[in-house]
């Protein structure tokens, strides 16, 4: 109490003050001194470095250090990190602005940081970065930053700069790390499997439309380049997309049941399809189905609650292992009242972020009218009409089976383009002529993205639209000079498509790559052994 007695300004106030002290005291005292340490995930004590005898002693020892903080700081640590309420839950019931309520949370993590860190190194100085306006200001941005609580133009130049000032890395890294450890200390509340279940089945009974804005963000040597959709979705089955990608220009996609409809407006071209329901799943429309698709075939876990823009989010990670590589790892952030996932982050296995999904504006239940989900086509644009057969996902098979299918043997890849070996997936498509093509995606190991890709049937299947700049191109493939059609799209994971032709059979390949190192893949490509 006698630390907090120069907070107490006017003397009427007196029994709240004292009230919220009490309160503070008695819950630090129960939910930090008093924790059961069973059932520990031994993963999250590997990766803060902490055994769980130190982990008590430093339970008990962040109790202590709360207790120094001014009482706005303790009582916002309190709020967020012990009793998991949200910024704006914290904004209102304080009447206090939310950029208030972040920078006391934020320089209360850095006093309990320092402190836990002087503690644990039995020391009483700690490393620090040069002392300028702009490092004092780095702890905010860094849990800005970590937390999703920056809007979209401050996250782009946060991340330009990160890749200006590589010193950085290493103090978001020891954030991160003191993040980790700190809602271990304070037991940060987390769902059972159980309550999963439940909450998953009560929320697709209440979402009956939703509307998002998406940043789909990919990095190149630290470098970000970002796309953006707007989705609409309307139960049962009526969704609409729109994005813009710098060459392709606009795009609107709108599905109705099973038929789906894509129009590009600046290269004129609209296609009408019809698609099944494990089509629909593979797209990953419906959030329930790309949950499903991101834990496929990875060991996943939950790391407690965060909060992502104010949202208390639900923060799993999937790992999937990679021969002599370590994990790759994916990391999710959904909202607990909604499930809609918030941030999507991929890693490589030396833990290179390759690609991040922020959810910027997520609305629901607004009584979307039925109008949004119809488009209507300039009357100079004809349909190109590819419903008579319904499509269906690829199928994976094995390499013996595409020598069936093919009734031929398949041109496969020797080696990445820069030597080694790659990681394959092969998959059958089922044209909508009804003919078959085989899908090769070729991965680099530890990277969760395919490097190359290449398309290859008896009938045409590039669909490169006249209107977009392709360039003639001669190259060397199969012993033989070829000339196929060349596009620069300039944007990962495809930054560059070739097509051609060669002895009655049709080809495209595309991916990270320029214009050279696509060829130069090509000329890898060579018939495959026959089994």
């Amino acid at each position: 109490m006698h630390i907090h007695l120069h907070s107490l300004v006017e003397i009427t106030a007196f029994s709240a003050w004292w009230r919220r002290i009490v309160t503070n005291e008695v819950y630090m005292i129960l939910r930090l001194k008093q924790w059961e340490i069973q059932g520990l995930d031994e993963e999250i004590l590997r990766q803060i470095g902490l055994p769980v005898d130190e982990l008590v002693v430093m339970r008990c020892e962040l109790a202590r250090v709360l207790q120094l903080l001014p009482l706005d700081q303790q009582q916002v640590v309190i709020d967020v990190d012990l009793l998991g309420v949200s910024l704006l839950e914290v904004a209102g019931q304080s009447q206090i602005p939310v950029g208030t309520v972040k920078s006391r949370l934020f320089r209360a993590r850095e006093r309990l940081r320092h402190e836990l860190e002087v503690f644990r190194e039995g020391r009483k100085e700690t490393s620090a970065m040069e002392d300028t306006r702009m490092t004092r200001d780095l702890p905010d941005l860094f849990y800005n930053y970590l937390e999703g609580t920056m809007n979209g133009p401050e996250r782009a130049k946060f991340e330009l700069d990160l890749v200006g000032h590589p010193e950085w890395a290493k103090e978001l890294r020891r954030h991160k790390d003191f993040l980790t450890l700190l809602h271990t200390l304070t037991g940060k509340i987390t769902l059972t499997s159980a309550q999963i279940v439940e909450k998953f089945q009560a929320v697709n009974a209440q979402i009956t439309d939703y509307e998002q804005v998406v940043d789909d963000t990919y990095f190149e040597q630290g470098s970000p380049q970002t796309l953006t959709t707007h989705t609409w979705f309307q139960t049962p089955d009526l969704y609409r997309v729109e994005s813009r990608h710098p060459l392709m220009g606009e795009a609107v996609v709108v599905v109705r049941g099973v038929e789906a409809l894509t129009y590009m407006e600046e290269v004129k071209q609209a296609v009408k399809i019809k698609v099944s329901e494990e089509f629909k799943e593979q797209m990953g429309l419906d959030f329930t189905h790309s949950l499903k698709l991101m834990a496929a075939d990875r060991n996943s876990r939950s790391l407690g609650t965060e909060y992502v823009n104010g949202r208390p989010a639900l923060h799993l990670q999937f790992n999937q292992a990679v021969s002599g590589k370590g994990d790759m790892v994916t990391h999710l952030w959904m909202d607990k009242d909604t499930w809609m996932p918030l941030v999507t982050e991929l890693y490589k296995a030396n833990h290179e972020l390759v690609q991040r999904k922020v959810v910027r504006e997520l609305r629901l239940n607004q009584g979307l009218p039925d109008e949004l989900f119809s488009l209507v086509l300039p009357p100079d644009i004809k349909v190109q009409d590819n419903t008579k057969e319904t499509l269906q996902p690829p199928e994976e098979i094995t390499l013996q089976e595409v020598q069936k299918r093919l009734g031929k043997q398949p041109y496969v890849s020797v080696g990445s383009a820069h030597g080694g070996s790659y990681g394959t997936k092969h998959q059958w498509f089922k044209m909508p002529e009804g003919e078959g093509a085989l899908i090769t995606q070729y991965f680099v190991p530890g990277d969760p993205l395919p490097q190359l890709t290449v398309t290859q049937g008896n009938v045409a299947h590039a669909n490169l639209p006249p209107q977009l700049p392709v360039i003639s191109v001669t190259f060397y493939f199969a012993g033989v000079e070829i000339e196929g059609s060349y596009l620069e799209l300039g944007m990962k994971p495809y930054k560059a498509v070739l097509a051609w032709a060669h002895a009655d059979s049709y080809y495209t390949a595309g991916g990270d790559f320029d214009q050279e190192g696509l060829i130069l893949a090509v000329s890898k490509l060579s018939l495959a052994e026959s089994h």
